[in-house]
């Protein structure tokens, strides 16, 4: 049974409600409904839906390929999944209105196309059920949290389930059934949901290797992997790129979040309270802060996770540019979050070093959590710095470091000491940019320094290929904000050979996934472009009318022809009066017609001729009929057919009757 050509067109319209696709899929859903005005149809061949098939392939392997260069996140499925109704719409408009409304399902497989000569109806399908599905799986895939879908979904299926209900239930107890159903469904779908959503969050940590630094950042906390043993995990993948005015002078760090708290491994920002950042009328230019100054230059490609993220901004940022977002919020520790429609964006930060535009120190800026007091105690009586000046406190710390200290990736836990960051200022004195970043943020509290703890990344390693510099997963770094002299400043204590470490750590074989990143990425900066913009904003209006015309003639090959609802009825009746001629019983039924043994249409053959044994128990011809019938029915209705033996002995059978009748007739 197939489902009506309407609730198709309510099903793409829903799909465009949810996905937001409405320019598809209002024409889909007027081509659809337009069955029952068009008075035309096709009969397409084998070959025409092989062709209309080949087109479904080439509208994915292009919505495949535009999508993979703009999101290369574990949500493309999700994004794919919204595009479906679209890649399979020509099948299914060939099927609307072709001459059988079906089509041989074998035809679409080259490997099977030699198959399609076997006679078996089981390989013929009608593509309107299974459509349907996609529609509804497509609208689920937007991922809308909102009541509509699931009211509009319920709808829907109902409507669908209704045209294939049993008829041996009442109209009342099959409504009270759905009510039931479309109840717990909704109440069951919400558990599933926080599933769903815990195993996303799962899955997304474990592809991501959360513990990697700086993988996942959360605006609001941060959980480190100090006290963690092992060996901390190292990636050599490109995360984003930056160009600078000055290729000779490293950018340096780019500040992703900052945080004010610490207890436990864990940094919080306290109260970090996220307000809008207007844009100018083009809507890509962001001001953050309104002091007209000038400043150098940094281009950063990067890419959002499901258009949501973090920006990565150098010391001093007060204007970003060319950044197309919907949405942009900064809190008052200089964290910036932006959202949008696209995954892959382009922005041109202008920063002066020399400007501080996060808040003034509070109290929380000079904490220190209880567990960490009496070690950062023991360090301050050693670094003698009563009565020293702010940058004198500064160049002893960061000395104190750099003699005792040495950098590592192997993470040892806490030892013998109550804490592991005791262990590393007491004992091991060795560990990665995240103790080094904790523990002198501590410290310069505990001197009376305002500080706060910085993660980002080190931007330094330069790319002759690509003429610009590349970063990272593990250039990922952590550092300490000191306020002094009025302003936040950068202070760095981790040992500088640090990146001369991670490298000899490096893999070999890193380049073969550079020049595949690079590929990408100069893939995706052209689909970005402002011709190709074009070219997919307006060449979309295209597609419909070239789906169309596909449709209409496919190639001077084609031998579809185009039959009116009237000239269609009259082939159907001729095939099927055909069909019945060559079927050896049928002689025998017309024979008995014509003597007036009438069947009835709710009659089987041997229900009809039990009635005329009962009817003519002297009639000898009816005798003769149930050897007949039973070879009859097993010619028609047996898989395996009989053998041709035994069809021989079928027509001589109804041979032999035929004579037999001619004979009682002219008697």
């Amino acid at each position: 049974m197939k489902a009506p050509v309407l609730l198709l067109s309510a099903a793409l319209i829903f799909w465009g409600s949810q996905t937001g696709m409405w320019i598809f899929a209002i024409p889909m859903s007027a081509i659809l409904a337009g069955y029952h005005v068009i008075n035309s149809r096709w009969d397409f061949s084998n070959d025409d839906f092989q062709r209309i098939a080949k087109l479904c392939v080439m509208i994915f392997l292009v919505v495949f390929g535009s999508l993979i260069t703009t999101n290369r996140s574990i949500y493309l499925a999700y994004t794919l999944l919204q595009w479906l109704p679209l890649v399979f719409f020509p099948l299914l408009a060939a099927q609307t209105y072709s001459v059988n409304e079906s089509f041989d399902i074998r035809t679409l497989f080259v490997s099977l196309k030699k198959l399609t000569q076997v006679e078996s109806k089981r390989f013929i399908i009608n593509l309107n059920y299974p459509y349907f599905g996609i529609c509804i799986l497509s609208a689920g895939a937007a991922n809308s949290q909102e009541i509509s879908f699931y009211i509009g979904m319920f709808i829907l299926i109902g409507i669908a389930l209704w045209f294939v209900r049993s008829h041996r239930f009442s109209v009342s107890i099959w409504l009270s059934l759905i009510l039931l159903a479309g109840s717990v469904g909704f109440i069951g779908q919400m558990g599933v949901y926080q599933l769903q959503q815990n195993l996303e969050s799962a899955v997304v940590s474990w592809l991501s290797n959360a513990n990697s630094i700086g993988q996942l950042i959360d605006s609001k906390t941060k959980q480190t992997s100090i006290g963690e043993i092992g060996v901390l995990k190292q990636s050599d993948k490109i995360i984003f790129r930056v160009k600078s005015d000055n290729s000779q002078v490293s950018p340096g760090l780019l500040k992703e979040a900052t945080y004010n708290k610490y207890k436990s491994a864990v940094w919080i920002a306290a109260n970090p309270n996220f307000t809008p950042v207007q844009s100018d009328v083009s809507g890509n230019n962001w001001r953050l802060d309104n002091k007209p100054v000038t400043g150098s230059t940094l281009t950063i490609s990067a890419n959002l996770n499901r258009g949501k993220g973090l920006l990565r901004l150098p010391n001093g940022t007060f204007e970003i540019d060319n950044l197309p977002v919907s949405r942009m919020e900064k809190n008052k520790y200089g964290t910036v979050k932006v959202e949008g429609k696209n995954d892959a964006i382009a922005y041109r930060a202008m920063f002066n070093d020399r400007l501080s535009l996060d808040s003034a120190p509070t109290a929380d800026d000079l904490q220190i959590a209880t567990t960490e007091q009496e070690t950062i105690n023991q360090v301050i009586s050693k670094l003698n710095i009563t009565g020293k000046s702010p940058r004198q406190i500064l160049q002893l710390v960061d000395s104190f470091f750099i003699k005792n200290f040495r950098y590592s990736l192997k993470l040892t836990g806490k030892n013998n000491q109550p804490t592991p960051l005791s262990a590393f200022l007491l004992e091991t004195h060795a560990g990665h940019c995240e103790y080094f970043a904790t523990a002198t943020t501590l410290i310069l509290r505990a001197a009376g320094i305002p500080a706060r703890y910085a993660v980002g990344y080190s931007v330094r390693e330069f790319s002759q290929l690509e003429k610009q510099y590349i970063v990272r997963s593990r250039h990922a770094h952590a550092w300490t904000l000191a306020y002094i002299n009025g302003k936040w400043q950068t202070f760095d204590t981790t040992p500088a050979d640090w990146a001369n470490i991670e490298n000899a750590n490096a893999s070999k074989l890193a380049f073969i996934s550079d020049l595949w990143s690079f590929f990408r990425f100069k893939l995706s900066g052209w689909l970005r472009s402002n011709l190709v913009k074009s070219l997919l904003n307006y060449g979309w209006w295209l597609i419909m009318p070239l789906m169309l015309l596909r449709l209409w003639k496919f190639n001077s090959k084609s031998s579809a022809r185009r039959l009116s609802k009237k000239q269609i009825a009259t082939e159907k009746l001729a095939k099927a009066d055909l069909k019945r001629k060559d079927d050896d019983f049928y002689l025998i039924s017309q024979k008995l017609e014509d003597l007036g043994l009438h069947r009835h249409p709710s009659e089987s053959l041997k229900t009809w001729l039990q009635r005329l044994k009962e009817e003519l128990p002297t009639a000898d011809l009816i005798d003769d009929l149930p050897l007949i019938v039973e070879l009859y029915y097993r010619d028609r209705f047996d898989p395996q057919g009989i053998q041709e033996t035994e069809k021989a002995k079928l027509k001589s059978a109804v041979a032999a009757w035929l004579v037999k009748h001619n004979q009682v007739k002219n008697t």
